[in-house]
């Protein structure tokens, strides 16, 4: 198991490289011992990319937003239903 210390460590390094195929090896492999709001940052950035390759460079940034939106009310809920225990 790697520490927090141990990952932020390796992502700069990878950031510093300017390696992205190795930075999103590293997310990927290292997915579940991140914290979960770094995962929900991951997934996004990794869904948006996806989307602009599918696209073909063409501008999502109304996409994105509504992904956004979507999430934070996914929080609101999850949320709601925390409080409600």
């Amino acid at each position: 198991m790697i520490t927090k210390d141990e990952l932020r460590a390796q992502i700069d390094r990878l950031l510093e490289t300017g390696d992205e195929k190795s930075l999103e090896r590293f997310v990927l492999d290292n997915f579940t011992e991140l914290p979960e709001d770094v995962q929900k940052e991951a997934l996004f950035a990794f869904y948006a990319d996806a989307l602009e390759k599918e696209a073909g460079g063409v501008n999502i940034t109304k996409l994105q937003a509504e992904g956004l939106a979507a999430m934070e009310k996914l929080e609101d809920i999850k949320a709601s239903l925390t409080e409600g225990r």
